[in-house]
């Protein structure tokens, strides 16, 4: 797994941006997490800094490792005691078909992921309309693996703008971002 994460890590790291910042407002939407509770994702994001990342519980190329790594950086976050209000990672389906409640569910079951809102971790899914608004926002193309890159993104909403990030960093360089103080 390292030697695979550390290729994955070496390619994203070569794509042009893959640090940049950019200026993201989340749309206004409504989406469903892994237990079917509807959630605005504006409200989310609200005075706490978020990791937003995109997956889908079929793929076979990058998710796997991309969400071992968010696995790893939700206990660095936790060693870390980040109180009630810390970040939160929120994990966004390019599958809005295939990505129900029950297999997001079992998505994170296969990877001992503890999910909710108390936990600071929700996977999202819903109205394929809504999510096509989240994945413009972030200028993320949707159509499966071959077009779905390893990314995540840091910000606050209200904030100036969002870094783009690998999400194969070591989850120590991706706590920091995330607990950094605001700009």
């Amino acid at each position: 797994m390292i030697g695979r994460r550390a290729g994955l890590l070496a390619m994203t790291a070569a794509l042009p941006g893959a640090a940049r910042a950019q200026a993201t407002r989340l749309p206004p939407v409504v989406l469903l997490d892994q237990a079917g509770r509807r959630w605005p994702l504006v409200g989310l994001a609200q005075r706490r800094p978020v990791l937003v990342s995109f997956f889908f519980t079929g793929c076979t190329a990058i998710c796997p490792p991309q969400t071992a790594a968010l696995a790893e950086l939700q206990a660095e976050l936790a060693r870390r005691a980040a109180a009630e209000g810390g970040p939160l990672l929120l994990s966004i389906s390019l599958d809005p078909l295939g990505d129900t409640p029950d297999a997001m569910r079992a998505y994170a079951a296969r990877f001992g992921i503890a999910l909710g809102l108390e936990r600071s971790w929700l996977m999202l899914g819903g109205d394929p309309a809504a999510l096509a608004r989240v994945w413009a926002a972030f200028e993320v193309p949707g159509g499966g693996p071959e077009s779905h890159l390893a990314f995540v993104w840091i910000g606050r909403e209200g904030g100036r703008s969002w870094r783009r990030a690998g999400a194969l960093e070591p989850p120590e360089a991706l706590a920091a971002l995330l607990l950094e103080p605001p700009a």
